[in-house]
């Protein structure tokens, strides 16, 4: 990574308002901040095969996506941490870290790393701070739906798995922040803002 660049990963399970708190961030911190995009929205988006739309879901779709999120995350994370470091931005906002997979697969963490020739420290250490935002699918089941985000396909109990699943993924970071669903959504947009004011502060960012 480079020196002096925090990075930052927002996650949680389907449903959880990334896409929103993104948009939040992005005019909060227009000028001071470099945003990652989801890689797997990415594909999905631009003709990597949809379960219910052009396959059924499938353990063995799932491994294929991830085969190809794996390499593709890590070099546009690197591509804009270049891009940070040529702006003297010292903040860059993941949309989902590398570890973010394992929650997708079967197996678990371990498994997961020693699959794709990760070491879980390693990964764990890449990020400076993880915000995991609480899903609707967990808070508010009623709620749960497709409107906001075209490439969704998990039903309710895919996606409360997965959000059990993505907490415990990242349960071993020191920084991990998880952010309650029942604050809804400007509560959640609130939080976040204030998470990334502090790592913009001269303080946290003087920390080696």
């Amino acid at each position: 990574m480079e020196a002096g660049i925090k990075m930052i990963v927002l996650t949680g399970g389907p449903c959880a308002g990334k896409t929103t708190v993104l948009k939040a961030l992005q005019e909060e911190f227009a000028r001071k901040a470099i945003f990652v995009p989801e890689v797997a929205t990415i594909l999905l988006a631009n003709g990597f095969p949809v379960p219910g739309k052009d396959l059924p879901w499938s353990e063995e779709w799932q491994a294929c996506l991830q085969g190809a999120i794996l390499p593709l995350q890590r070099t546009i994370e690197n591509a804009y941490l270049l891009m940070a470091k040529s702006k003297g931005v010292k903040v860059v906002v993941c949309d989902r870290g590398m570890l973010d997979g394992a929650a997708y697969t079967p197996g678990g963490v371990e498994e997961f790393c020693h699959n794709n020739n990760l070491i879980i420290d390693d990964e764990i250490a890449r990020y400076d701070v993880i915000i995991h935002l609480e899903s609707l699918a967990i808070v508010c089941p009623e709620k749960y739906g497709q409107t906001n985000n075209e490439t969704r396909f998990e039903s309710l109990e895919r996606a409360q798995q997965l959000e059990r699943a993505i907490k415990e993924v990242w349960r071993d970071h020191l920084n991990q922040t998880i952010i309650d669903g029942k604050r809804g959504i400007e509560g959640k947009i609130a939080q976040v803002i204030g998470i990334v004011k502090f790592v913009l502060s001269e303080k946290y960012l003087s920390k080696s």
